[in-house]
């Protein structure tokens, strides 16, 4: 009988501590949902060999994958951080796709080599190839990629164009049309010498003060829902988030104290126009925009991969 009774209190006393759910004081593990988003980059060239000019390398791709999870995940330590009250960790997060559409491993992940056989790609009201003949003819399918073209630009009405995106469909959000684009021309395009990070690798052809990978977070977050933050006018517009300063006009540069409204503006907000080295935040009701598309709007809802990680 003492021999059982002994066995017995052990197996109880194993079974406590082995729990999946409960730490050492007894706490439940408390878990956040992540949005994980899958993403394809066609790199359109014009014959040049990998890794030179709009042929760009696999690095500069992984470079700029990193700063858009740092700066929608606000990780510390990165340039992504911030101390802002409104700021937040949007918890969206990006990964090269490991398979093309036909199920293949791809050699470079996340990668789509494309000779678009032109070597600049101008962007127009009237006649828009990129539109009408690169996007329709390169895009993978938008329900299971997030499809980024990385072009060179060129022609007069694209000469200051770092890139442009695609309004999601259907958000029920104020701000947002209900169809905002075919699903064939679906995502979001980047002049290639502004995408990636000069800080994380030798990418000579990037241009500064836009080298630190802040264009393509700025037209994530259109992609995901998200107004420029003066709204496109005066003080009597707005971006529909409440905990964006009003502001009457794009910032240019680092301003410091700027007012054209009634509050300090946010001039370090991703969805305004400053250098790339002064964003670093995304607010609180970003986000929750963010995740009404990612949770409603049609290729959205379908594309994003959701998983979840511990909450500390």
């Amino acid at each position: 009988m003492k021999r059982l009774f002994a066995t017995t209190f052990l197996l109880l006393l194993l079974s406590a501590c082995s729990s999946d759910s409960e730490d050492f004081n007894g706490d439940e593990t408390q878990y956040q949902t992540i949005y994980r988003i899958p993403v394809v980059v066609h790199i359109v060239h014009n014959g040049e060999a990998v890794g030179s000019g709009a042929n760009i390398s696999y690095a500069q791709i992984q470079s700029q994958i990193e700063v858009l999870n740092e700066d929608f995940r606000r990780r510390i330590g990165s340039n992504g951080f911030n101390e802002n009250e409104a700021g937040a960790d949007t918890l969206i997060e990006f990964f090269l796709a490991t398979e093309d559409p036909n199920g293949s491993a791809l050699e470079e992940p996340g990668i789509d080599r494309v000779d678009g056989g032109r070597s600049e790609w101008p962007k127009g009201f009237l006649r828009n190839p990129i539109e009408t003949s690169l996007k329709p003819f390169t895009i993978w399918d938008p329900e299971k990629y997030f499809n980024i073209w990385t072009v060179n630009f060129g022609g007069f009405a694209s000469r200051d164009l770092l890139g442009y995106a695609q309004f999601p469909d259907e958000s029920g959000l104020p701000g947002l049309n209900v169809d905002n684009g075919p699903d064939n021309t679906d995502g979001i395009v980047i002049g290639y010498k502004y995408f990636g990070s000069s800080e994380k690798g030798n990418f000579p052809d990037m241009i500064a003060p836009y080298d630190l990978g802040r264009t393509t977070t700025h037209e994530v977050g259109h992609w995901l829902g998200l107004r420029h933050i003066w709204g496109d006018g005066d003080c009597t517009y707005d971006d529909y988030c409440l905990d964006t300063p009003l502001s009457a006009e794009p910032s240019y540069g680092c301003p410091v104290d700027k007012i054209t409204c009634t509050e300090l503006e946010m001039i370090e907000n991703y969805m305004d126009y400053t250098d790339d080295g002064c964003m670093n935040v995304f607010t609180l009701d970003q986000m929750d925009r963010m995740h009404t598309v990612l949770e409603t709007c049609p290729r959205r809802k379908e594309l994003v991969v959701l998983a979840q990680e511990p909450l500390y």
